[in-house]
């Protein structure tokens, strides 16, 4: 379940605070139990708390009524043997804009389940190609098939109340990545007929009472709007991108918040909307990117349409995380990452900049159980206690230095705290005396294979830093110096202790000081360490 104090969020399971840190499995691995036989082994070395695992329609629903759940046995077995929690995506009907999820019964009937229509397709879908054969994309403006879709999800949540009394799944994710790719909203005549239908009176309420709650686009697109019944075809006719994309945001937030909220009639997990960005470079334009899914502009659209959703969360692959995480972390939708690129700082980041619930990185089968993502994910969870509380009181911050930044400045209980790219410094303190250190290597790949390309560790300084009181502190993390300062009052370290992982618990290391007190995080090696600080 989901506690709210004030504006933090905290996920409870079984009456404990929970972080889910881990990864996404590749689409298709959940499919084959002994495929994931292997994976399981593996995963249960990582430390990770949870895994993001598929179950697909066409797998469980391969004839109209007649369902199967071996799959989810699978994953409960699997997970459990592992002592990890799951997060289940269900692949429904959409799955990255597109429908090659649902059943073949479901995809042969374009009667009942009609095709989306994208007119004249002014953009060239993503991962298509000259005599690329099509992929289906059916119409959320469909009415059977929602009822079919929800039928099944409803299935799903009904079976594991039956099976899952352990709470191994502790979380639902609702379809992935939707949306509309190559135009900006649906032609198809359920859609054409849900254009020439007023715009819900709801939504122009919510712009007009909650005007905080929407993107400066949409309070323009409905500046002076009324609650009259005038149509989206009326109001905005053709040609408006803005108009086009929230008109597909809410068919489909209608659609993924009518699923989300049976199902938490039959089992009440949390459930969520994940996102592929947009706009994002290269594509500028809805249609580009999946028209209508939760992107960060859409928020406001999505929390209105479809309240059984808890939040919307961002898939991460764009190279600017940050401003991912603030445009998705608020108040109003706690943070939670469920892919993103295989990039351990950024974990760091969400926990301790923007307070996230979770952060998991795509891939993990192919990811190596003593990779630095896997030493890192254990040393941040058996925190989970302290980090919890850190963020409900706002006595944590999070930083994962670009190469392009040598320094960073918060402010952390009254305490200027002054974050410094260790390595530069230090190649330019070497340098001021006539020494050039070499270019450091690059850290071992991160998986196994190289299949997916080059994925090295990340050698970014990163890490939290949590106040345990007004002068002592934790730190987690790698190549960072840190200095504290406040105004008025000189400050200099009292002590350092390494803290040392053992058996998911810190115990009490070294004695830091001399030269191992200029670095106080490894030298591209996460560590920790408790700092007192002396007035003086």
């Amino acid at each position: 379940m989901l506690e709210r104090f004030g504006d933090h969020v905290r996920l409870i399971v079984d009456d404990e605070p929970f972080l889910c840190l881990g990864g996404e499995l590749h689409n298709s691995s959940s499919s084959d139990a002994a495929y994931m036989a292997p994976i399981w082994d593996s995963l249960g070395r990582s430390g990770f708390s949870s895994v993001v695992a598929s179950v697909g329609w066409d797998q469980v629903e391969p004839e109209e009524g007649r369902f199967d759940f071996t799959v989810v046995d699978g994953l409960l077995q699997g997970a459990r043997s592992a002592e990890v929690r799951l997060v289940l995506i269900w692949f429904g009907a959409f799955k990255n804009a597109l429908s090659t999820y649902a059943p073949t019964w479901v995809r042969a009937d374009r009667v009942r389940f009609p095709r989306a229509d994208r007119g004249a397709a002014p953009y060239t879908a993503p991962f298509t190609y000259e005599g690329s054969m099509p992929r289906p994309a059916l119409s959320v403006f469909a009415p059977e098939l929602r009822e079919a879709d929800l039928r099944a999800y409803s299935a799903l949540m009904a079976y594991l109340l039956e099976v899952d009394a352990q709470h191994t799944v502790v979380m639902m994710q609702v379809e992935n990545e939707v949306g509309l790719l190559g135009a900006g909203r649906d032609y198809s005549p359920p859609a054409v007929d849900a254009w020439n239908s007023p715009i819900p009176v709801e939504l122009v309420e919510a712009i007009r009472d909650d005007a905080s709650g929407f993107h400066d686009d949409i309070l323009e697109l409905f500046a002076g709007a009324s609650e009259g019944s005038m149509s989206w075809e009326q109001r905005f006719g053709a040609g408006n991108p803005v108009a086009d994309e929230v008109f597909m945001a809410w068919g489909f937030a209608r659609y993924l918040g009518a699923l989300a909220d049976a199902g938490k009639k039959i089992k009440p997990l949390p459930a969520y909307a994940n996102a592929w960005l947009g706009p994002q470079p290269g594509q500028d334009l809805p249609g580009q990117y999946p028209s209508g899914g939760p992107t960060a502009r859409m928020g406001g659209v999505w929390r209105t349409a479809s309240p059984a959703l808890d939040f919307i969360a961002p898939d991460i692959y764009v190279s600017d995380s940050a401003t991912v995480m603030a445009e998705y972390a608020s108040p109003r939708n706690p943070l939670f990452v469920p892919e993103a690129r295989l990039r351990t700082g950024d974990a760091f980041l969400a926990v301790g900049a923007f307070n996230a619930i979770g952060y998991h990185a795509f891939g993990i089968d192919d990811v190596r159980d003593d990779s630095q993502l896997c030493g890192a994910m254990k040393q941040l969870l058996a925190l989970t206690p302290q980090i919890v509380a850190a963020q409900r009181e706002g006595r944590i911050i999070g930083f994962a230095l670009e190469d392009d930044v040598d320094a960073v400045t918060a402010t952390l209980q009254h305490l200027t705290v002054v974050i410094r790219n260790a390595p530069k410094l230090f190649a330019r303190m070497l340098l001021d005396v006539g020494v050039q250190l070499p270019a450091p290597p690059p850290l071992p790949n991160e998986t196994r294979s190289n299949s997916h390309g080059e994925q090295p560790g990340d050698s970014r300084p990163f890490g939290i830093l949590i106040a345990l009181g007004p002068l002592e502190f934790i730190a987690i993390g790698q190549n960072a110096m840190i200095d504290f300062s406040r105004e008025g009052t000189g400050l200099e370290i009292d002590s350092v202790r390494e803290l040392r992982l053992t058996d998911h618990s810190w115990t009490d290391g070294r004695i830091l000081n001399g030269d191992e007190r200029l670095n106080i995080l490894g030298n591209n090696t996460v560590t920790a360490a408790r700092i007192t600080l002396l007035p003086s």
